[in-house]
């Protein structure tokens, strides 16, 4: 069974202000942590990164000194157009993992289990159970109604699929976008299996995310995944 990671680094890091996956974390690029962990995971046959055409040489390189026998291809202009880069890119892959190189802290044992699950199951969506209170509000920010959160959780990535899943939903999907490949199964019928994720796994998406992350490294809270000597 061929096993394929593929790191979505395409975003145009509109909300952040800066190109996070080479903003600085810890005397690394962002990008460096997830491919660190998939590495260390040692779950993977191959591992392909989706960047932006403005910076596919930059990504190259980093990629280069870190994952010789990692791959570099160009994304499309919406995440869900990286996704279905990547799908292509992946096209001897049995299963493909989809991560967001914006999640830097996702561990390797999240990757392992992913993989477990959506082998036997189809597929494997790390997320957590909501814990908070859910209100509806409205364009004035006055809140409306409390909604239940039972059943309701957050999805992260990594997101893991049997290729022949993913390729399903993108044949449904058209040239319809989705917020992640998740959505794009069930739009087309399918019901992803969601796993515990990790409360450390969170997603870059401000300056003051990349602050915070800093300050967990800065911290010795997270620290830089190291490969394992077998």
């Amino acid at each position: 069974m061929r096993r394929v990671l593929a790191i979505l680094a395409a975003g145009n890091a509109t909300r952040a202000g800066v190109d996070k996956v080479l903003a600085d974390l810890g005397g690394q690029p962002v990008l460096a942590w997830s491919l660190a962990s998939g590495l260390a995971a040692g779950c993977f046959d191959d591992i392909i990164v989706v960047a932006q055409n403005t910076n596919l040489a930059r990504i190259a390189n980093l990629v280069r000194e870190r994952a010789p026998s990692a791959r570099v291809i160009a994304g499309g202009a919406t995440r869900t157009a990286s996704s279905w880069a990547a799908l292509d890119a992946a096209s001897d892959a049995d299963i493909i993992a989809i991560h967001d190189a914006a999640r830097p802290f996702v561990p390797p044992s999240l990757f392992t289990r992913c993989v477990e699950v959506a082998s036997a199951d189809g597929s494997a969506i790390a997320g957590l159970p909501l814990a908070d209170t859910v209100r509806r509000a409205d364009e004035a920010g006055a809140a409306t109604e409390e909604l239940s959160r039972d059943g309701l959780w957050s999805a992260q990535t990594p997101q893991v699929f049997r290729r022949e899943l993913l390729a399903r939903a993108r044949e449904a999907a058209g040239e319809r976008s989705y917020s992640d490949d998740a959505a794009a199964l069930v739009e087309a019928g399918i019901q992803p299996k969601m796993v515990l994720g990790e409360r450390r796994n969170l997603k870059l998406t401000t300056l003051e995310d990349l602050a915070y992350a800093r300050e967990l490294v800065a911290k010795g809270l997270v620290g830089f995944p190291v490969l394992q000597v077998r």
